[in-house]
């Protein structure tokens, strides 16, 4: 949905919701407010070819799990984890959080070769969720990157807003 409205010497538009999920294999709709001092008018966001789930899973993983994500699994947390299985045509996984530097348990991925049949997802995985290249690196431990990646807009989304911007600057 877009909204177009005059405020005292702005014309402010709205999207409501832009979905990553236009682009990126993860569920992440988001506010997006655009306000320019002369009217313009923004284009609304067209997807492209959406990466599939399975496309940003890597084939052979080294992570290690901690043992809270066992734990998770089996109850002893309040709320079980988000489960993505990529052989599932069409799945998506859930937003990515800045948290899950703190607690890889929340979001898992399915992967039978690992015990319980699911794995968090590595780094390299959760930055392809929001749309990094793999030549991209971020600063810090895996801890950080994840906080990093987590806290991110989603890069289709913010070239999309960028592109707009160059427009309106043009």
């Amino acid at each position: 949905m877009e909204c177009f409205t005059k405020i005292p010497d702005y014309y402010v538009q709205v999207f409501c919701p832009v979905d990553a999920s236009n682009w990126v294999p993860q569920v992440r709709k988001r506010l997006i407010v655009i306000a320019t001092r002369k009217p313009f008018h923004i284009w609304q966001p067209q997807p492209e070819r959406r990466v599939r789930l399975k496309d940003v899973i890597e084939k052979d993983v080294d992570i290690h799990i901690p043992d809270y994500v066992g734990h998770r699994i089996k109850g002893r947390y309040r709320d079980k984890p988000i489960v993505s299985d990529p052989d599932n045509h069409g799945e998506l996984a859930p937003t990515c959080v800045a948290h899950y530097h703190k607690d890889l348990s929340t979001r898992l991925v399915k992967d039978k070769r690992f015990p319980h049949g699911v794995r968090p997802y590595t780094v390299k995985e959760y930055a392809r969720l929001q749309g990094f290249p793999d030549w991209f690196r971020f600063a810090g431990a895996d801890s950080n990157a994840y906080k990093q990646i987590g806290n991110a807009v989603a890069v289709p989304v913010g070239r999309w807003i960028g592109e707009q911007l160059v427009r309106y600057f043009n």
